[in-house]
Formats: C-alpha cells, sequence, structure tokens
C-alpha cells in the first residue's frame, strides 16, 4: 500500500493531471505546457520532474514530453475517481459495491452525465425515455409504479418494443394489462430474484438509480445521460441481468 500511496500524490495535484492530460494528446514541450496551464516555466518544470520520476511521462531527446503506457493507463482509471469524488455526498449513502465487479471497475464510463433529485424528477426522466423512443425502451426495476403504465401502454401502442425485468416475487399492479389487439412481441418480460438496480433506457438516453446503504433502490435521485459510455455502461449491465433471468 506504501507505494501505492506515493503514486497517489504524484497525482494530487491538479495541474499535474493538466500536464498529463495535455501531454497525452501531443507531444509538447516544456514552454508549449507553461504557456497551455499559464505557469511558470519553473513550476511546469517541477510538475513535469514528478510524473517523471512516477514513470508517468518521459522526454525524448529533442526535448518533447510524451505520456508513458503507464500514464495512458493511469488516464484510462481516472474517470473513476472523478466520477466518484464529484458525486462523493451521494455515495455516502449508496452502495455502488453491489454491482458485479466488472461493472464497478468501468464506473469511470458514467462519468458525463446529469444527477437527478427528487422522486418526481426520476419519474420524469422515465417518461422522457418512453415518450422519446423510436425503436425499444428496456427497463430494469424492482417495482413498477402506478404512474409508468399509461406511458407504456402509450408505447405499446406506437409499436416500441419493450423489456422489461423485474424481480421474481413481484406482483404486477392492477392495470399492467396490454392494450388489445397487442403485438405478441411487444412487451417481453423476464424476472431476476433479486433487483439491486434501475434502467430506464431507450436507444438514446439511459437513466439509472442506485441502491441505498441498506441495498433499496433509491429513486430519489440519480443519473442520466445521451453521452455513448455512460448509454454503453448500462446497456450491458441490462444485458448482464437479462441473460442472467429466467423468462
Amino acid at each position: 500500500m506504501e507505494k501505492l500511496s506515493e503514486f497517489f500524490l504524484e497525482l494530487a495535484h491538479s495541474d499535474r493531471l493538466k500536464a498529463l492530460s495535455l501531454i497525452e494528446r501531443e507531444r509538447l514541450k516544456l514552454t508549449h505546457i507553461s504557456e497551455r496551464l499559464n505557469l511558470s516555466m519553473q513550476e511546469t518544470s517541477r510538475h513535469l520532474s514528478r510524473l517523471r520520476d512516477a514513470k508517468l511521462v518521459r522526454k525524448d531527446v529533442d526535448g518533447f514530453y510524451q505520456v508513458t503506457p503507464l500514464g495512458r493507463i493511469t488516464l484510462r482509471l481516472l474517470p473513476g475517481y472523478n466520477f466518484i469524488t464529484r458525486n462523493s455526498d451521494y455515495f455516502q449513502d449508496h452502495e455502488l459495491a453491489l454491482l458485479p465487479p466488472e461493472f464497478i471497475e468501468r464506473v469511470g464510463e458514467l462519468e458525463e452525465c446529469e444527477p437527478g433529485k427528487g422522486v418526481m424528477q426520476v419519474l420524469h426522466l422515465a417518461g422522457v425515455v418512453m415518450e422519446e423512443a423510436e425503436r425499444y425502451v428496456w427497463i430494469l426495476t424492482d417495482e413498477v409504479m402506478t404512474a409508468s403504465i399509461p406511458m407504456i401502454r402509450k408505447g405499446v401502442e406506437r409499436r416500441i418494443e419493450f423489456r422489461i425485468l423485474l424481480p421474481e416475487q413481484l406482483t404486477l399492479p392492477s392495470g399492467f394489462e396490454l392494450p388489445e389487439p397487442a403485438p405478441a412481441s411487444s412487451i417481453e418480460m423476464r424476472r431476476l430474484n433479486e433487483v439491486k438496480v434501475c434502467i430506464v433506457m431507450n436507444e438514446r438516453l439511459a437513466g439509472l438509480c442506485l441502491p441505498d446503504a441498506r441495498g433499496k433502490i433509491d429513486f430519489s435521485a440519480g443519473f442520466a445521460s445521451m453521452k455513448p459510455r455512460f448509454h454503453k455502461w448500462c446497456e450491458d449491465l441490462f444485458l448482464h441481468y437479462w441473460e442472467e433471468a429466467k423468462i
């Protein structure tokens, strides 16, 4: 752990992180880096020296700095820390560790998102996902809110294909019947032993609610984004559970 703490110490300055990101995009000399960071040459040189000591960057014979493979891997991992620290208040009482380990490792893909607060805002997002869907809506949740039933019915009428994942023991609310005549493939439903996360997504927009410290999905706060990496993370997690579920 000592080596790890020393490594994090070298990253524990915003100017060093900015310098590392700049050098990843292109090979730069000390003067260029100093100008772009708006720092003195002496201060910039000190930051670069520490990055070199940590083997995150190297300087070639022409005086250009470039990122090492270690530096490149480090930059790939930083978005996860950025996402967690930027939402540190949220993660004081929400449990990301209940998700499959491979998705925790990819949590940096959630970095570009908008947080939402309040049940009404989260429910509004679910409505937007269903109303703006052109091909499909995927829903993973531990409960079916009564307010969502009319939205699902309208989606079915528009020939939107639904995939819905629910807990095995959940009793569907009254009114959750398909409109007649309904296409046989409009809604495909599967059941999981337990559901610890909520995902509502269409082909462009995805919303995510995580479990609280007790393991219960918290619908009063969540995240949403149309960014490809966020969407892909949600898509992959949904499919992970979809393949695991019982028909």
